[in-house]
């Protein structure tokens, strides 16, 4: 075979796999489809009723119904932690496992070395850690609340409910509540898509001594495959103190549409073509 043909068969095994590629973009994004932009729902106020309307709407943009305990995969609706389990009788949880909501909700929580807490009795609202803090810190859904202990950074990557570490999924919004959030910027949520590349980073609005809420919801791709969380600038301990520069915030509920299924390499790999192709093709057009 000569140089010529090589290049000829080249060429023509190069045009097939770009026509099946811009055939898969294509078919995902459907008609005359463009990629929207991420839909940011931001909140604060003094009380859980001054939030609670946009609490309720992205809810309503991730999906319904609250699928609970129930195991995946799911075709749609949206799975929320609130930390409540046990009640206002429930002990304070001082080392959370970072499985503890993996099967039921397919949450997996990080990094590593970090130690999560479940605030409860006897002493509410983390005054385990400092008695002051039940002054500064309320409930959104009634009574407990999360945070790291010795970290300001949490992580969340999503799995497929009922299968463990197995399926990783993706999620198309993610969403939390926070309590005494006092400095501006220092507060936020970044998302990542499942190759781990950051995709939105924004800051949850000041409330403080009250609450606040972030949650943001991607309607195309990329969809999200892990959160991290900044609470504050002061991991828990010392008096919160705004003035002074120290800024301690912890977390009630999260919000996430139900974890699906991140689609085996070689799809993702046909798709990851097709989209970039049809990315030239915008650009070309």
């Amino acid at each position: 075979m000569s140089v010529r043909d090589g290049r000829l068969r080249s060429s023509f095994f190069f045009r097939i796999l770009v026509a099946v590629a811009s055939l898969a973009a294509l078919a995902l994004a459907g008609p005359g489809a463009a990629v929207a932009a991420p839909v940011v729902f931001s909140d604060a106020g003094a009380t859980p009723a001054d939030i609670l309307d946009t609490v309720n709407a992205f809810r309503g943009a991730v999906g319904a119904p609250n699928n609970a305990n129930a195991p995946g995969p799911l075709p749609g609706g949206r799975r929320e932690i609130n930390w409540d389990g046990g009640g206002g009788a429930a002990l304070v949880n001082t080392d959370l496992a970072k499985t503890a909501f993996l099967n039921n909700r397919g949450a997996f929580f990080g990094p590593a070395a970090t130690i999560f807490s479940i605030s409860g009795a006897p002493s509410p609202e983390f005054a385990n850690i400092n008695p002051t803090y039940p002054d500064i810190f309320q409930t959104f859904s009634s009574p407990r609340l999360f945070s790291p202990t010795n970290s300001i950074i949490t992580e969340e990557t999503f799995f497929v409910p009922g299968f463990g570490l197995t399926k990783p999924a993706s999620v198309s919004g993610f969403g939390a509540v926070f309590t005494d959030v006092d400095l501006a910027d220092t507060t936020r949520i970044e998302f990542f898509d499942i190759f781990g590349d950051l995709i939105g980073s924004h800051s949850v609005p000041v409330a403080d001594g009250g609450l606040s809420f972030l949650g943001v919801f991607f309607p195309t791709e990329p969809r999200v495959g892990r959160v991290r969380i900044t609470t504050g600038n002061t991991v828990l301990g010392p008096d919160d103190n705004p003035a002074g520069g120290i800024d301690v915030v912890v977390m009630d509920d999260f919000i996430y549409s139900e974890p699906q299924l991140i689609p085996a390499p070689a799809a993702l790999a046909l798709v990851g073509l097709g989209l970039i192709v049809l990315r030239l093709r915008r650009r070309s057009a």
